[in-house]
């Protein structure tokens, strides 16, 4: 079983695909990064505050494993680190004419995917009541960062956490183009990376841990049953001509 939407290139890349030299060889990252700053930032942004302005928990998702955990101010930077992987993955999609294929589709089912959490954003959303907890804690060094994050970032958006499903899947792919070779080393690296920040949804109170188990159960689903065989697919002589025919 595979999911076929987005599994094609959009026409939208026509120009940008044709011209990768330009702009000393940088137009395709910088356009894909471009697209999530774009039709994920900004919509994260728009369901955040509409939710925060209607003000309707559809249900909690609190369990006493929430209160059990404690803050920790300085797992702030790794729950930061999400805004790396985004240009992670594009720039390390352009090893060789298959990967880019692929860092196209991945890019494309990571926007449906965020999309897709949207929707449940504004269907069932719920309030993360629990981030009042951070300063009723010494945050020291740190209290800063949470201050600035908070003029930004109201209590909303919570159940599945992006911060942990747009990660993961950057990792998988990355993990996908370079695992087996010399930069294991550094793939390893990533992973622990990857659970500081999964870590660091809950230590920062931005999130229930039920929206880090959604979140990783969605991840699962979209990687094994939408994203990989779309990946795969990228080898075959029809998604060649796909992107030639652009």
């Amino acid at each position: 079983m595979s999911i076929g939407l987005g599994t094609r290139p959009w026409k939208i890349w026509r120009q940008h695909w044709h011209n990768q030299t330009s702009w000393k060889g940088l137009r395709l990252p910088v356009v894909l990064i471009l697209s999530i700053i774009i039709g994920a930032g900004l919509g994260y942004l728009i369901t955040n505050h509409f939710a925060n302005w209607r003000n309707f928990e559809a249900f909690d998702p609190a369990t006493r494993l929430d209160d059990w955990i404690p803050v920790i101010p300085w797992m702030i930077l790794p729950y930061y680190t999400l805004y790396f992987y985004y240009p992670m993955a594009a720039i390390t999609g352009m090893r060789d004419e298959l990967t880019k294929r692929e860092v196209v589709i991945f890019h494309q089912i990571l926007l449906i995917t965020t999309w897709f959490v949207f929707a449940v954003f504004l269907i069932s959303p719920a309030e993360v009541d629990i981030r009042k907890s951070v300063f009723e804690t010494d945050l020291g060094i740190w209290e800063i960062w949470f201050t600035k994050m908070y003029e930004v970032d109201t209590p909303w958006n919570a159940w599945p956490s992006l911060h942990v499903i747009q990660s993961l899947l950057a990792v998988l792919v990355v993990t996908r183009w370079y695992y087996p070779t010399k930069y294991k080393p550094l793939i390893i690296v990533l992973w622990f990376a990857w659970s500081l920040l999964t870590i660091s949804v809950m230590t920062t109170k931005q999130h229930f841990v039920w929206d880090a188990v959604s979140a990783l159960i969605v991840s699962f689903f979209v990687w094994k049953y939408w994203m990989k065989p779309a990946l795969d697919d990228c080898q075959t002589e029809e998604m060649k001509q796909a992107f030639d025919n652009l």
